[in-house]
Protein backbone atom coordinates (compact mmCIF):
# COMPACT_ATOMS: atom_id res chain seq x y z
CA UNK A 1 0.00 0.00 0.00
CA UNK A 2 1.58 3.18 -1.07
CA UNK A 3 2.17 6.29 -3.31
CA UNK A 4 3.40 6.36 -6.16
CA UNK A 5 3.56 9.12 -9.08
CA UNK A 6 0.45 8.37 -10.97
CA UNK A 7 -0.71 8.60 -7.40
CA UNK A 8 0.02 11.56 -6.31
CA UNK A 9 -0.57 12.96 -9.55
CA UNK A 10 -3.91 11.69 -9.11
CA UNK A 11 -4.16 13.55 -5.93
CA UNK A 12 -2.24 16.66 -7.33
CA UNK A 13 -5.50 16.60 -9.94
CA UNK A 14 -7.94 16.56 -7.76
CA UNK A 15 -7.13 19.38 -5.42
CA UNK A 16 -6.52 21.80 -8.51
CA UNK A 17 -10.14 20.88 -9.36
CA UNK A 18 -11.30 21.53 -5.68
CA UNK A 19 -11.15 18.11 -3.38
CA UNK A 20 -9.64 19.33 0.42
CA UNK A 21 -7.13 16.89 2.14
CA UNK A 22 -7.98 19.09 5.38
CA UNK A 23 -9.04 15.71 6.88
CA UNK A 24 -7.45 12.73 4.87
CA UNK A 25 -7.92 9.10 5.88
CA UNK A 26 -6.01 6.42 4.13
CA UNK A 27 -6.52 2.64 4.44
CA UNK A 28 -3.49 1.53 5.13
CA UNK A 29 -0.63 3.80 6.35
CA UNK A 30 0.67 4.59 2.72
CA UNK A 31 4.45 4.60 2.20
CA UNK A 32 6.17 6.01 -0.31
CA UNK A 33 7.34 4.49 -4.00
CA UNK A 34 8.67 7.55 -5.93
CA UNK A 35 11.63 8.07 -6.78
CA UNK A 36 13.87 11.43 -5.72
CA UNK A 37 13.81 12.49 -9.43
CA UNK A 38 10.02 11.78 -9.94
CA UNK A 39 9.81 13.87 -6.08
CA UNK A 40 11.35 16.80 -7.83
CA UNK A 41 9.95 16.98 -10.69
CA UNK A 42 6.68 16.94 -9.29
CA UNK A 43 7.84 19.48 -7.15
CA UNK A 44 8.61 22.08 -9.72
CA UNK A 45 5.60 21.28 -12.15
CA UNK A 46 3.42 22.51 -9.03
CA UNK A 47 5.93 25.02 -7.15
CA UNK A 48 6.04 23.59 -4.39
CA UNK A 49 8.47 24.03 -1.69
CA UNK A 50 11.02 21.11 -0.56
CA UNK A 51 9.40 18.60 0.99
CA UNK A 52 10.84 18.44 4.59
CA UNK A 53 10.72 14.75 5.78
CA UNK A 54 11.67 13.58 9.22
CA UNK A 55 15.52 11.33 8.90
CA UNK A 56 15.19 7.77 8.10
CA UNK A 57 17.32 4.78 8.77
CA UNK A 58 18.98 3.69 5.48
CA UNK A 59 16.37 1.29 3.73
CA UNK A 60 13.18 2.11 5.88
CA UNK A 61 10.18 3.17 4.50
CA UNK A 62 9.28 7.05 4.08
CA UNK A 63 5.24 7.79 4.95
CA UNK A 64 2.66 9.76 3.47
CA UNK A 65 2.36 12.35 6.72
CA UNK A 66 4.63 15.29 5.82
CA UNK A 67 3.24 15.03 1.66
CA UNK A 68 0.11 15.17 2.65
CA UNK A 69 0.73 18.08 5.08
CA UNK A 70 3.47 20.67 3.05
CA UNK A 71 2.26 19.50 -0.53
CA UNK A 72 -1.26 18.95 -0.18
CA UNK A 73 -2.87 21.23 2.83
CA UNK A 74 -3.79 18.27 5.23
CA UNK A 75 -4.28 19.29 8.94
CA UNK A 76 -5.29 15.63 9.38
CA UNK A 77 -3.53 12.46 8.39
CA UNK A 78 -5.00 9.24 9.74
CA UNK A 79 -4.48 6.30 8.62
CA UNK A 80 -6.14 2.71 9.38
CA UNK A 81 -5.07 -0.74 8.96
CA UNK A 82 -5.84 -4.35 10.42
CA UNK A 83 -2.98 -4.47 12.40
CA UNK A 84 -0.26 -1.92 13.98
CA UNK A 85 2.49 -3.21 12.23
CA UNK A 86 2.71 -0.17 9.92
CA UNK A 87 1.71 1.89 13.50
CA UNK A 88 -1.99 2.92 11.83
CA UNK A 89 -3.31 5.37 14.03
CA UNK A 90 -6.90 3.44 13.76
CA UNK A 91 -6.76 -0.51 13.89
CA UNK A 92 -9.77 -2.02 12.04
CA UNK A 93 -10.19 -5.01 9.81
CA UNK A 94 -12.07 -3.32 6.64
CA UNK A 95 -13.81 -6.79 6.25
CA UNK A 96 -16.38 -5.43 9.04
CA UNK A 97 -19.24 -2.93 8.99
CA UNK A 98 -17.23 0.58 10.79
CA UNK A 99 -18.91 0.68 14.22
CA UNK A 100 -22.28 2.74 13.74
CA UNK A 101 -21.20 5.30 17.02
CA UNK A 102 -17.51 6.19 15.41
CA UNK A 103 -16.46 10.16 15.64
CA UNK A 104 -14.71 8.72 12.25
CA UNK A 105 -17.34 8.28 10.21
CA UNK A 106 -18.25 11.04 7.92
CA UNK A 107 -15.75 13.17 9.31
CA UNK A 108 -13.00 13.01 6.77
CA UNK A 109 -12.47 15.19 3.63
CA UNK A 110 -10.26 12.70 1.30
CA UNK A 111 -10.59 8.77 1.89
CA UNK A 112 -7.52 7.35 0.28
CA UNK A 113 -7.67 3.21 -1.09
CA UNK A 114 -4.40 2.99 -2.76
CA UNK A 115 -3.69 -0.33 -3.29
CA UNK A 116 -5.34 -2.20 -0.30
CA UNK A 117 -9.03 -3.05 -1.02
CA UNK A 118 -7.65 -5.80 -3.50
CA UNK A 119 -6.84 -7.20 -0.32
CA UNK A 120 -9.71 -7.56 1.73
CA UNK A 121 -11.78 -10.28 0.77
CA UNK A 122 -15.26 -8.36 1.71
CA UNK A 123 -15.28 -5.99 -0.57
CA UNK A 124 -18.33 -4.54 -0.63
CA UNK A 125 -17.82 -4.21 2.81
CA UNK A 126 -15.12 -2.27 3.11
CA UNK A 127 -16.25 -0.04 0.28
CA UNK A 128 -19.07 0.82 2.31
CA UNK A 129 -16.51 1.77 4.99
CA UNK A 130 -14.37 3.74 2.83
CA UNK A 131 -17.66 5.64 1.56
CA UNK A 132 -18.89 6.19 5.54
CA UNK A 133 -15.83 7.41 6.62
CA UNK A 134 -16.22 10.12 3.33
CA UNK A 135 -18.11 13.23 4.60
CA UNK A 136 -20.79 14.76 2.49
CA UNK A 137 -19.29 16.94 -0.44
CA UNK A 138 -15.43 14.98 0.14
CA UNK A 139 -14.30 12.28 -2.47
CA UNK A 140 -12.50 9.23 -2.11
CA UNK A 141 -10.02 8.45 -4.17
CA UNK A 142 -8.94 4.50 -5.54
CA UNK A 143 -5.75 3.13 -7.17
CA UNK A 144 -6.19 -0.81 -7.80
CA UNK A 145 -4.47 -3.37 -10.15
CA UNK A 146 -6.82 -3.33 -13.61
CA UNK A 147 -5.23 -5.91 -15.78
CA UNK A 148 -2.21 -8.40 -15.97
CA UNK A 149 -2.03 -8.38 -12.22
CA UNK A 150 -3.36 -11.65 -11.03
CA UNK A 151 -1.83 -12.82 -7.72
CA UNK A 152 -1.16 -9.52 -6.81
CA UNK A 153 -4.71 -9.39 -4.75
CA UNK A 154 -7.80 -11.52 -4.20
CA UNK A 155 -9.06 -9.07 -7.04
CA UNK A 156 -8.50 -7.03 -10.09
CA UNK A 157 -11.08 -4.31 -10.53
CA UNK A 158 -13.03 -3.11 -13.57
CA UNK A 159 -13.94 0.25 -14.37
CA UNK A 160 -17.51 -1.32 -15.16
CA UNK A 161 -18.02 -1.73 -11.15
CA UNK A 162 -16.93 1.80 -10.39
CA UNK A 163 -19.04 3.73 -12.57
CA UNK A 164 -21.83 1.52 -11.23
CA UNK A 165 -21.11 2.46 -7.87
CA UNK A 166 -20.42 5.95 -8.09
CA UNK A 167 -23.71 7.24 -10.34
CA UNK A 168 -25.51 10.19 -9.45
CA UNK A 169 -29.14 8.09 -8.00
CA UNK A 170 -26.32 6.11 -5.42
CA UNK A 171 -25.38 9.77 -3.97
CA UNK A 172 -21.93 10.24 -6.04
CA UNK A 173 -20.42 12.26 -8.01
CA UNK A 174 -17.75 10.56 -10.52
CA UNK A 175 -15.12 13.07 -11.21
CA UNK A 176 -12.69 11.28 -13.16
CA UNK A 177 -11.72 7.29 -14.08
CA UNK A 178 -8.19 6.62 -16.22
CA UNK A 179 -6.04 3.51 -16.25
CA UNK A 180 -2.43 3.85 -16.05
CA UNK A 181 -0.27 1.87 -17.03
CA UNK A 182 3.18 0.87 -15.01
CA UNK A 183 5.56 0.96 -18.13
CA UNK A 184 4.52 4.74 -18.42
CA UNK A 185 4.42 7.10 -16.16
CA UNK A 186 4.06 10.02 -18.23
CA UNK A 187 0.52 9.34 -19.51
CA UNK A 188 -3.33 8.17 -18.16
CA UNK A 189 -6.02 6.75 -20.40
CA UNK A 190 -9.55 8.27 -19.93
CA UNK A 191 -11.86 5.31 -19.77
CA UNK A 192 -15.29 5.31 -21.69
CA UNK A 193 -17.81 4.80 -19.35
CA UNK A 194 -20.25 1.46 -21.22
CA UNK A 195 -23.44 3.31 -19.52
CA UNK A 196 -22.85 6.27 -21.83
CA UNK A 197 -21.30 4.01 -24.84
CA UNK A 198 -23.99 1.38 -24.21
CA UNK A 199 -21.65 -1.47 -24.77
CA UNK A 200 -19.40 -3.12 -22.68
CA UNK A 201 -15.39 -1.59 -22.73
CA UNK A 202 -13.02 -4.21 -22.40
CA UNK A 203 -8.76 -3.99 -22.73
CA UNK A 204 -7.03 -6.81 -23.01
CA UNK A 205 -3.39 -6.26 -23.25
CA UNK A 206 0.52 -6.87 -22.32
CA UNK A 207 1.18 -4.37 -19.40
CA UNK A 208 0.53 -4.12 -15.51
CA UNK A 209 -2.99 -1.82 -15.93
CA UNK A 210 -3.72 0.58 -12.82
CA UNK A 211 -7.67 1.95 -12.23
CA UNK A 212 -7.25 5.52 -10.79
CA UNK A 213 -10.77 6.74 -9.21
CA UNK A 214 -11.95 10.18 -7.85
CA UNK A 215 -15.17 10.45 -6.87
CA UNK A 216 -17.33 12.73 -4.76
CA UNK A 217 -19.92 12.17 -1.68
CA UNK A 218 -23.16 14.29 -2.87
CA UNK A 219 -25.32 13.09 0.32
CA UNK A 220 -25.16 10.59 3.07
CA UNK A 221 -25.64 6.83 1.14
CA UNK A 222 -28.73 4.74 2.60
CA UNK A 223 -29.09 1.18 1.62
CA UNK A 224 -27.72 0.26 -1.97
CA UNK A 225 -29.32 -2.67 -4.37
CA UNK A 226 -26.23 -5.01 -4.94
CA UNK A 227 -25.29 -3.48 -8.80
CA UNK A 228 -26.03 -4.94 -12.13
CA UNK A 229 -23.48 -4.73 -14.55
CA UNK A 230 -24.46 -1.89 -17.35
CA UNK A 231 -25.65 -4.00 -20.21
CA UNK A 232 -28.04 -6.20 -18.07
CA UNK A 233 -29.27 -3.51 -16.74
CA UNK A 234 -30.44 -1.87 -19.95
CA UNK A 235 -34.75 -2.27 -20.92
CA UNK A 236 -33.69 -4.09 -24.18
CA UNK A 237 -31.92 -7.00 -22.33
CA UNK A 238 -34.38 -6.86 -19.15
CA UNK A 239 -37.50 -6.78 -21.31
CA UNK A 240 -37.19 -7.97 -24.18
CA UNK A 241 -38.85 -11.87 -25.57
CA UNK A 242 -36.32 -14.57 -25.49
CA UNK A 243 -34.75 -14.89 -29.07
CA UNK A 244 -36.50 -18.23 -30.55
CA UNK A 245 -33.76 -20.68 -31.27
CA UNK A 246 -33.54 -21.63 -34.52
CA UNK A 247 -30.79 -22.37 -36.79
CA UNK A 248 -27.71 -21.05 -36.98
CA UNK A 249 -26.95 -18.61 -39.71
CA UNK A 250 -25.33 -19.89 -42.57
CA UNK A 251 -21.81 -18.07 -42.00
CA UNK A 252 -21.88 -19.51 -38.28
CA UNK A 253 -22.90 -22.92 -39.96
CA UNK A 254 -19.37 -22.19 -42.65
CA UNK A 255 -17.29 -21.54 -39.71
CA UNK A 256 -18.29 -24.82 -37.79
CA UNK A 257 -17.38 -26.67 -41.12
CA UNK A 258 -14.25 -25.35 -41.05
CA UNK A 259 -13.74 -25.86 -36.88
CA UNK A 260 -14.49 -29.56 -37.35
CA UNK A 261 -11.84 -29.75 -39.93
CA UNK A 262 -9.02 -28.15 -38.59
CA UNK A 263 -9.84 -30.42 -35.31
CA UNK A 264 -9.71 -33.65 -38.18
CA UNK A 265 -6.69 -32.87 -39.18
CA UNK A 266 -4.71 -31.53 -35.92
CA UNK A 267 -4.51 -28.17 -36.81
CA UNK A 268 -6.68 -26.43 -34.74
CA UNK A 269 -4.67 -26.20 -31.40
CA UNK A 270 -1.58 -24.62 -33.43
CA UNK A 271 -3.38 -22.66 -34.79
CA UNK A 272 -4.87 -20.97 -31.59
CA UNK A 273 -1.92 -20.68 -30.17
CA UNK A 274 -0.56 -18.68 -33.10
CA UNK A 275 -3.72 -16.79 -32.78
CA UNK A 276 -2.77 -15.61 -29.03
CA UNK A 277 1.05 -15.45 -29.68
CA UNK A 278 -0.19 -12.72 -32.54
CA UNK A 279 -1.80 -11.26 -29.66
CA UNK A 280 0.02 -10.50 -27.35
CA UNK A 281 2.55 -9.37 -30.05
CA UNK A 282 -0.05 -6.58 -31.37
CA UNK A 283 -1.04 -5.40 -27.72
CA UNK A 284 2.34 -4.83 -26.15
CA UNK A 285 2.44 -1.27 -27.12
CA UNK A 286 1.87 1.31 -24.59
CA UNK A 287 -1.26 2.83 -26.74
CA UNK A 288 -4.48 1.92 -25.83
CA UNK A 289 -7.26 1.56 -28.10
CA UNK A 290 -9.72 4.60 -29.29
CA UNK A 291 -12.17 5.57 -28.98
CA UNK A 292 -12.87 3.70 -25.56
CA UNK A 293 -10.09 5.18 -24.48
CA UNK A 294 -8.31 8.73 -24.25
CA UNK A 295 -4.60 9.40 -23.74
CA UNK A 296 -4.16 12.31 -21.55
CA UNK A 297 -0.78 13.80 -21.13
CA UNK A 298 -0.23 13.71 -17.16
CA UNK A 299 2.48 16.63 -16.70
CA UNK A 300 0.41 18.85 -18.94
CA UNK A 301 -2.72 17.96 -16.33
CA UNK A 302 -1.19 18.91 -13.20
CA UNK A 303 1.29 21.68 -14.39
CA UNK A 304 0.89 24.45 -12.15
CA UNK A 305 3.59 26.72 -13.48
CA UNK A 306 2.95 27.58 -17.13
CA UNK A 307 0.35 29.62 -18.60
CA UNK A 308 -2.34 27.32 -19.57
Amino acid sequence: MGIDIHNLNLLAHAKDIGASFDRTLAIGRQALFIEDFELEQHRRLRGLPPLAEPAIAPGALRYFEPLMQQWLGAGVADSVDASPYENARLIHDMNLPWPTNSVERGSYDAVLDFGCLEHVFNFPVAWRNCVDLCRVGGHVFHSLPANNLSGHGFYQFSPELFFNLYQARNGFEMRGLWFALKADRLHWWKVANPMDVKRRVNLCNSHEVYMLVIARKLREVGPLAAPQQSDYAQDKWVHAPAAAAGEPAASLRGRQRVVRQLVQWGLIDAMRAGRERWRVVRNSGLDLPQPDYQRVDVHSLVNRTSTR
